[in-house]
């Protein structure tokens, strides 16, 4: 079975006790994803990722919907459990690997020894048998199998113990300065947590670098030996931690939100974690909401900087040598983003003229998406160049033979 991502997404939020459909988005293009879409997207994978605890504060945040800048903050950086990041971390870089070529969807992988003793809940693997890097990856979004996580951490790292590793060196390489893996079930430690600022972070991330993607982060379903496993269906039911990849259950079930709205010429989102109650959630984000328009921005303990404010400035590559890898800026609804994308980046680093410009278009059902790409450089000018475009903010992956 190939990796299934669906390309259409019926938005759902509940407002007072009743459902209403606020829109349909089909073929998302990246870099650039509409605002209400957007807060949907981000809600739902909030959703999912941060686990509600009865002891855990209410926390709100605002950011600005394009620059990701946190405008408001309240007990945004109170740590606390958030049982299936490592889930989501294990996505998104098993998306990484897609894009760079490294691993296909028909991968096909054998399952050792210490994969099927991870916790519940699981798929049921056997020792020795076979599964494709698709099909775990689908396992663990409809399923939150953690079997089938290890088996892809496994193949991407060689042990759970190196996987960790590479989870923290991307959580660095994101800027989640307040997050922490330690395993890659979700299962409590005392060194994994995170914050809901580095989730809102972590979310952006996930969007900008792979909108296509991480649609199919909801509405995911998975047939597996004659059993069908159900993702979360709709973003209600992910908001409110409703869905099969919420591995970790409150004793007192709260309430998450997150609403689209303005403060002055920024397009803004609010999100709630960890409300008492539907109507209290409702509260906190009209308040976030009128303190962002108001102006009178809360501080932040805990600033948010980009990469490139936090980190000495990294200078542009050399002469770039050629070869047979290049890099992916990212996928746009039309070719004119994408040319202006690639534009943009040899503004940045005027050497990428000797490399060659690629636009290609990626036709689906749903719509053509062109991919920005810069082709025929060697693996260290490739990873010279996203290194140089991840500091600036830019998304970037580099692309092997």
């Amino acid at each position: 079975m190939s990796l299934k991502m669906p390309m259409s997404l019926k938005m759902i939020v509940r407002l007072k006790g009743k459902a209403r459909v606020i829109g349909t988005k089909t073929g998302l293009a990246a870099m650039r994803v509409p605002t209400l879409f957007k807060s949907a997207l981000l809600t739902a994978i909030v959703g999912i990722s941060l686990a509600s605890q009865a002891y855990a504060l209410p926390a709100t945040v605002v950011i600005d919907a394009r620059s990701g800048d946190v405008l408001v903050a309240d007990n945004a950086d109170t740590r606390q459990a958030a049982p299936a990041l490592p889930k989501l971390m294990t996505i998104y870089l098993m998306f990484e690997a897609f894009e760079a070529g490294t691993v296909k969807p028909n991968t096909n992988i054998f399952v050792s020894g210490t994969a099927i003793k991870q916790p519940q809940p699981s798929l049921g693997l056997s020792h020795f048998d076979t599964i494709s890097a698709g099909d775990a990856l689908n396992a663990l979004l409809a399923a939150s199998a953690n079997d089938a996580a290890a088996v892809l951490a496994e193949f991407l790292a060689g042990s759970e113990a190196r996987f960790v590793e590479k989870m923290n060196a991307k959580a660095k390489e994101l800027n989640l300065t307040s997050t922490s893996f330690a395993n890659i079930s979700g299962a409590p430690h005392p060194k994994q947590f995170s914050t809901p600022r580095d989730m809102i972070r972590f979310s952006l991330a996930l969007m900008r670098t792979f909108p296509e993607r991480a649609q199919g982060l909801v509405g995911t379903s998975f047939a597996w030996k004659g059993k069908t496993y159900q993702g979360p269906r709709n973003f209600l039911s992910a908001l409110s931690g409703n869905g099969s990849a919420n591995v970790a259950r409150a004793a007192t079930p709260t309430v998450n939100r997150a609403r689209s709205g303005k403060a002055g010429e920024r397009d803004v989102i609010a999100v709630v974690w960890n409300a008492q109650s539907s109507d209290a959630a409702d509260r906190l984000i009209v308040a976030s909401l009128n303190t962002a328009q108001s102006g009178h921005l809360a501080a932040a303990p805990n600033p948010v900087t980009t990469a490139a404010t936090q980190q000495p400035a990294t200078t542009a590559p050399g002469a770039i040598a050629t070869g047979n890898w290049g890099v992916q800026l990212g996928a746009f609804s039309t070719e004119a983003a994408a040319k202006a994308q690639l534009a943009t980046a040899q503004k940045s680093i005027p050497q990428l003229a000797q490399a060659q410009l690629i636009v290609e278009p990626l036709t689906r059902p749903t719509g053509t998406l062109y991919r920005a790409k810069y082709l025929g450089i060697d693996e260290v000018s490739a990873r010279s160049v996203c290194t140089t475009l991840k500091a600036a903010g830019s998304a970037c992956i580099p692309l092997s033979k």
